[in-house]
């Protein structure tokens, strides 16, 4: 028997095969551009995402063609928005994780329904980002919006792209702002403030469920068993999660990617004042009935890339410029806020900033200024975290940026949590084949499995020869988003 788990982000699609014992058999990824046809706009062209994916499952299937690919599920990237017609054709570009064109939409629901009515509902802040302001948006901008039938996710679309007929899981549901959190279906109340008839929208499925078995031709074409079947899966943070073995609270995760991610875990909804103020949303996982709440930031491995191309050209990866960095703590700051910042600000209007440069300085230095600041603004939320019990000792850490030593050790020390390496690297593809597995049997012995297959490959524990000097450039960094906030907003 073969898995497939498919990790769909916003720049590039993985897929890994595994065998029954989750041992992985292949792996394959393809890459598409993002567009930025205006300023703070962000695109994915729909059908080069799916030729992407298709691109992947098929040389990843071909590789197993001794015991054929029967069942598959994947990961998708939040917030990423397109409209179908009824033909299942999309009606614009897909509207990626960053695209901020929805703000003003956002803004005028926060007036006319209310932030606080938004989040007793469904458990999400309001904020440009998710689905519905960009809902609001195509319906008012959009030339052909009468030819919409329904808005969906790039999760659905994987379904359309593969022969089938959308349905959304639950944990991409929750991060819409449209569903009802308590009884796990769409909200009649938001809707109808919207004015958006729940035919427009796709039918709810819980992850780990089977959608359907995939169309003859197109399990020909991509060389996939004949019969295979599509198992629904979540939204990328709880999928990478669960691939890493976040099942319980009081542990958490990291995902150091194109976005810096940071998962735990709740037994039910925290609607506490503090929590929306600072913009943690209640989403639901994609395994048992626990409730995940995300710290994160835009420009994470984005801003990285960006500093390789712009400051060192030369170096070819990402270790290669962080083995470079100055062992001591950088006296460079560096706002975050390339994409817009994250959370706890969620400021779709912010700016990135890098303060206190001076002639004398090495692009090293840069980087390490950079480092550490995004480490400073992941301990911003870690703090409002701690003011609600919510602690934990250790992260577990997955994704490009952990193949970093040196990355790794300046988190443990700033964050002051032990921060482990894990043996998978690819843990949304795990993840992702978990759930197909749990389409085949619903009794999946998950944790048992996790155990055997995901392994701490090297812990890395804080040091505090720099513990005064991180302290001090902490204190500086708590005041410049509030010191820079209008003048950024006016940029």
């Amino acid at each position: 028997m073969t898995y497939l788990g498919i990790d769909v982000g916003t720049s590039r699609t993985k897929a890994v095969a595994f065998d029954r014992d989750f041992r992985p058999l292949a792996e394959a990824s393809a890459a598409y551009e993002r567009l930025s046809p205006q300023p703070g706009w962000c695109e994915i062209d729909p059908r080069r995402l799916a030729e992407a994916v298709r691109q992947a499952i098929c040389q990843c299937a071909r590789q197993c063609r001794h015991d054929p690919v029967q069942w598959i599920s994947f990961s998708a990237f939040g917030g990423g928005i397109t409209a179908i017609d009824r033909r299942l054709r999309p009606v614009l570009n897909i509207l990626s994780t960053t695209d901020n064109r929805a703000q003003p939409f956002a803004d005028q629901w926060r007036r006319r329904f209310g932030r606080e009515r938004t989040y007793a509902i469904s458990g999400t802040t309001t904020h440009p980002s998710l689905m519905l302001p960009k809902i609001l948006w195509i319906r008012r901008e959009l030339d052909e919006a009468n030819r919409i039938d329904k808005f969906i996710t790039a999760a659905e679309w994987i379904q359309i792209a593969l022969g089938l007929p959308p349905k959304m899981d639950l944990a991409t549901a929750s991060t819409t702002m449209m569903l009802d959190i308590a009884g796990r279906r769409w909200s009649e109340e938001i809707l109808a403030a919207a004015e958006l008839p729940v035919e427009r929208l796709p039918g709810l499925v819980a992850p780990g469920e089977p959608i359907d078995t995939l169309p003859p031709d197109t399990c020909d074409e991509l060389e996939l068993a004949r019969g295979c079947a599509l198992v629904a899966g979540g939204h990328d943070q709880q999928v990478c999660a669960l691939g890493a073995g976040l099942l319980d609270p009081g542990s958490a995760t990291d995902s150091l990617g194109t976005v810096e991610c940071i998962t735990t875990l709740f037994t039910a909804p925290v609607f506490h004042q503090d929590m929306l103020e600072n913009n943690f949303s209640n989403l639901l996982h994609v395994y048992g009935r626990s409730i995940a709440t995300l710290a994160y930031n835009f420009s994470s491995g984005d801003l990285f890339e960006w500093l390789r191309k712009t400051l060192q050209p030369r170096e070819t990866d990402f270790d290669a410029m962080f083995r470079c960095m100055p062992a001591e703590p950088s006296k460079i700051l560096v706002l975050p806020h390339f994409a817009g910042s994250g959370t706890p600000h969620l400021d779709a209007r912010s700016k990135g900033i890098i303060a206190g440069l001076t002639l004398q300085n090495t692009p090293s230095e840069i980087v390490r200024g950079a480092v550490d600041s995004n480490n400073y603004e992941m301990k911003l939320n870690l703090e409002v975290w701690k003011r609600h019990g919510i602690a934990f000792n250790r992260l577990r850490a997955y994704g490009k940026g952990s193949l970093s030593d040196a990355l790794l050790q300046i988190k443990a020390d700033i964050l002051q949590l032990e921060v482990q390496r894990l043996n998978i690297l690819e843990t949304g593809c795990l993840g992702a084949a978990l759930l197909a597995a749990h389409g085949e049997n619903g009794n999946l012995p998950i944790r048992e499995i996790l155990d055997r297959a995901v392994r701490v490959e090297r812990s890395f524990v804080p040091q505090d020869r720099f513990a005064e000097e991180h302290d001090r450039m902490y204190r500086l960094y708590q005041q410049l988003y509030p010191a820079t906030r209008d003048l950024l907003h006016e940029l």
